[in-house]
């Protein structure tokens, strides 16, 4: 089965936030859901800082743990592998956030 992934060249990004906004508006996410995330990380010392952002989001994971502890059966995976949610039986209780392996915790503020 082929694993579809979505890339950034980091040395392009600015941290602009453009695509958790977007993901935020094409998936219709309530306040304090966030599926994309963009870490700010800083490296070296003083006077050598450096700033980095890092776009993640869902890893599509081969066997994803959010989809087996969701209490609705809301998330699901495609035959393709894509990890999805059905917002009709979505109940937002949460525990695919809490079962999400992606450091950062994917779904929290």
């Amino acid at each position: 089965m082929p694993r579809y992934i979505m890339t950034a060249d980091l040395r392009r990004c600015i941290g602009c936030q453009t695509c958790t906004a977007a993901c935020r508006h094409a998936n219709a996410t309530p306040p304090g859901v966030q599926w994309r995330k963009v870490l700010d990380i800083e490296s070296g010392e003083f006077p050598d800082v450096r700033r980095s952002f890092v776009p993640v989001g869902c890893m599509h994971c081969a066997d994803p743990p959010c989809m087996h502890v969701c209490p609705s059966t809301a998330t699901y995976q495609r035959a393709d592998g894509i990890v999805g949610i059905d917002y009709d039986l979505c109940i937002g209780c949460g525990y695919c956030a809490v079962a999400c392996p992606l450091p950062g915790a994917l779904h929290r503020p």
